[in-house]
């Protein structure tokens, strides 16, 4: 039986998922593409630092479906992106900021 935290995550996990838009992701280590879930939420100007003047684009990935890192690419809509920094994780995502490419 599952504990109550491995049952939140679970249901976390498939809110996730429904949210999400299938990518192909593309590593950076040099191993295959493969399809997986990205979440791209809304776009907001960074306040704490004036001399950003663009938007900070960020994307979402759950951890289950593989490792992320910054250098990997993924490909949505046509659109080829590249994941620069890491913006910070949780125990079910990761999400880093990324750029067109």
């Amino acid at each position: 039986m599952l504990s109550v935290n491995e049952r939140i995550a679970s249901k976390l996990a498939r809110a996730f998922t429904k949210l999400a838009q299938p990518c192909q992701f593309i590593p950076s280590a040099g191993q295959a593409a493969y399809s997986r879930s990205v979440n791209l939420p809304p776009t907001e100007k960074d306040r704490s630092n004036e001399y950003v003047l663009e938007p900070v684009n960020i994307a979402e990935f759950l951890l289950s479906e593989g490792k992320v890192q910054c250098d990997d690419l993924f490909e949505l809509n046509g659109n080829q992106y590249r994941l620069t920094q890491h913006n910070g994780s949780d125990n079910i995502s990761v999400s880093f900021v990324y750029v067109s490419y």
